[in-house]
């Protein structure tokens, strides 16, 4: 079986690392911008966009993984300066070749700053009908991601343009009921996010979640979706429920045909069959 990682950070992996993920049958990847810039200026931002697109993407697809990016302003780099610039400057990162999201934005202490940021990049995704990667912390968890879904109905984000991120048991429920997909990181939290992530898959079926190792931020655990697929195989779930979560759900949020991830290393380099609306 092969896996479309939904949360991977290519830059700080070595070759033999990504050697591994496609040894293993990570045969696709979404890079999405994270919060691994400092200082948060106009400038490193830009930089860290340019290392994800086509840096990063170009970096998986010559290890034979397909590589895709999202770019966004994450709630933990927002520039205290050019802001209003950086935010015009966007639309043209997001259109290069391979970005299909923007993210991760969101919201991590909450506050009318984080929100303004937010909500200024969910109008021009609304504008330009981009799918977003939305971001929720790990401390105050309920009371922000309600936040976050809060906002993403004021302004109207179609549910099946929204991926929100780091859901857990105390969350993921209220985010498929909104209607949006749900993304469980695998190398993040408290306790076995594994486990965890496979009691959740087994209580509510596999529809709206995602799964995404969070492998190269941190201690990202650089097989966590293989492993996730295995754990899930012991407990009784069947290979489509298992395929579902590890490979087409991300896929089909992403506007992506499953072929990208069947295709030998020269087709992923190539390009990608993409489907429905977003940047490619």
């Amino acid at each position: 079986m092969n896996f479309f990682d939904a949360e991977l950070h290519p830059l700080p992996l070595r070759q033999g690392d990504l050697d591994d993920l496609r040894f293993f049958g990570v045969a696709g990847a979404l890079a999405p911008a994270d919060d691994a810039v400092t200082p948060a200026t106009r400038e490193a931002l830009r930089r860290a966009w340019d290392a994800l697109a086509p840096g990063a993407t170009q970096r998986l697809r010559r290890a034979g993984i397909a590589g895709f990016a999202a770019v966004g302003i994450h709630p933990r780099c927002i520039p205290w300066r050019g802001f209003e610039a950086l935010l015009a400057e966007l639309p043209d990162f997001l259109g290069r070749r391979h970005v299909l999201a923007m993210g991760a934005i969101g919201l991590e202490e909450g506050g009318a700053r984080e929100e303004a940021v937010f909500v200024r990049q969910l109008e021009l995704a609304r504008e330009l009908r981009l799918r977003v990667l939305v971001h929720t912390p790990w401390r105050r968890k309920e009371r922000i991601t309600r936040r976050v879904l809060t906002l993403l109905r004021e302004h109207e984000i179609e549910p099946r343009l929204a991926l929100v991120t780091r859901a857990d048991a105390r969350t993921v429920r209220m985010i498929r009921a909104c209607g949006y997909a749900a993304g469980l990181s695998l190398s993040a939290g408290e306790g076995d996010a594994i486990d965890d992530a496979v009691q959740l898959v087994r209580s509510l079926g596999p529809g709206g979640l995602v799964l995404g190792s969070g492998a190269g931020d941190g201690a990202g655990d650089l097989l966590s979706l293989p492993r996730a697929a295995g754990r899930m195989a012991k407990a009784g779930l069947s290979q489509a429920v298992i395929r579902r979560v590890c490979c087409t759900n991300a896929l089909q949020f992403l506007g992506l045909d499953e072929s990208i991830v069947k295709s030998g290393r020269s087709e992923a380099g190539s390009g990608a069959s993409v489907r429905g609306g977003g940047t490619t």
